[in-house]
């Protein structure tokens, strides 16, 4: 953890009044060029936090997770959204969060979270770097529950360039890794994504980014419809794979390529393996990808 200076709150922010802020922020800055320039090095926390019991069931219905003692590996994203928006509507954080694409998301679980735990967040900024495609900024949670750093997780967003933003279908094109290692795909299951699932998954993650409830806005960002959450995709894949692996004691990496324009029916395509997990999430007929990503078990586990 950095030594960097934290503010501790006393409560989670208002995720509204965060919104307004950052379009204040984004229209203001624009046009007066006055964006900072330096590191971001502010990081906040909260403490004493409790699992909202009735949240959690709608999370994990709307996931398709199945009710345990344990808290799903992708919920503390959620208990942590409103002080990552805290964190991104900074009056020195260094880019607009209005546009960002959420590029990739990284979770480390050491220790499975018991839904009557009492957390603590905090919330800083690990990574700010410029390549040909854009901006990347890396985001960094770590959650704790008595002391002990129980959960991580890692969201890298980017702000893409102008030449990046004029190319359509870029995402899609395989890397060096991708024609490298192919691995060997079977197809576990489709299903469906509607505009309510992302309006039921807006009201319990609290992230109303309004290109996920709304095709004009969407559209006003540059996408041609109302996209899904990419969190609630990742989660899906999770909830999947819930009777076949162990889902608690692990790390997930995952590449977010290609949005998910509502409504949509998609596929989980797999890989498994002792040793880690590959999956990819894909359209119908599997030519376009829409996430990828690699689970890795962890051997130390401790519950």
């Amino acid at each position: 953890m950095s030594t960097n200076q934290i503010t501790h709150l006393n409560k989670q922010p208002f995720i509204p009044l965060l919104y307004a802020k950052a379009v204040l922020n984004s229209i203001i800055k624009t046009a007066t060029n006055t964006w900072s320039t330096r590191p971001f090095t502010q990081q906040y926390s909260v403490s004493g936090q409790s699992i909202d019991s009735n949240n959690l069931q709608r999370y994990n219905k709307c996931c398709r997770f199945s009710n345990t003692d344990y808290v799903p590996v992708t919920y503390p994203f959620v208990m942590a959204f409103p002080l990552l928006m805290k964190l991104m509507t900074s009056a020195q954080f260094p880019i607009s969060i209005l546009g960002l694409i959420h590029y990739k998301n990284t979770i480390t679980q050491h220790s499975p979270i018991n839904k009557s735990a009492i957390v603590t967040i905090i919330c800083s900024v690990s990574n700010d770097n410029t390549t040909g495609k854009g901006r990347f900024i890396e985001t960094h949670i770590d959650i704790f529950v008595d002391g002990q750093l129980m959960w991580e997780c890692t969201s890298t967003f980017l702000q893409k360039s102008r030449q990046q933003q004029t190319k359509q279908g870029s995402e899609n094109r395989p890397s060096h890794n991708d024609l490298i290692y192919k691995p060997t795909f079977e197809t576990l299951s489709s299903f469906k994504f509607s505009h309510f699932d992302a309006l039921k998954y807006a009201y319990i993650s609290k992230d109303t980014n309004p290109i996920h409830l709304h095709y004009i806005p969407a559209k006003s960002m540059g996408f041609k419809s109302t996209i899904m959450h990419g969190m609630l995709a990742k989660a899906r894949v999770l909830a999947q794979l819930e009777t076949l692996i162990d889902i608690q004691h692990i790390s997930i990496d995952v590449q977010f390529k290609s949005a998910i324009f509502l409504p949509a029916q998609v596929c989980l395509n797999v890989a498994l393996s002792p040793d880690n997990n590959t999956f990819s999430l894909t359209n119908l007929n599997q030519r376009v990808t829409h996430l990828s990503g690699v689970i890795y078990p962890l051997l130390n586990k401790t519950n």
